[in-house]
C-alpha cells in the first residue's frame, strides 16, 4: 500500500542509490597499480590520445606559456578526469 505522507516524513523510503559504493569502486580501480591509475605513461598517452578540440587548445596554450610545471600538472590533471571517467563507467556497470 505504501506510505502515508506523514510517516514518508519521517521515514523515507528505501532507495537504491549506489552512488557511494561506485565512486568507492571506481578510486579503488584508480589507485596506485590500478588498472586505471592515471600516473601511468600509458593512462597519460591515452589520454593524449582523446583530447576533444577544446581540450588540445587549452594543453596547447599552457604548452605555448613555456611553464613546464604547470604543463605536467595539466597533463596529469587531463589524465586523472580522464581514467576518472573511464573508472565510473566501469563501476557503474559491475553494480
Amino acid at each position: 500500500m505504501g506510505m502515508s505522507k506523514h510517516d514518508a516524513y519521517y521515514e523515507p523510503e528505501d532507495y537504491d542509490d549506489r552512488s557511494y559504493e561506485i565512486e568507492g569502486r571506481a578510486w579503488e580501480l584508480m589507485k596506485v597499480g590500478g588498472e586505471y591509475d592515471y600516473r601511468t605513461s600509458m593512462a597519460i598517452a591515452e589520454t593524449l590520445s582523446e583530447l576533444d578540440k577544446d581540450s588540445a587548445k587549452s594543453l596547447q596554450d599552457v604548452i605555448d606559456s613555456g611553464d613546464y610545471e604547470a604543463l605536467g600538472r595539466k597533463i596529469i590533471a587531463m589524465s586523472c578526469d580522464y581514467m576518472e571517467k573511464l573508472a565510473m563507467q566501469v563501476a557503474e556497470n559491475e553494480f
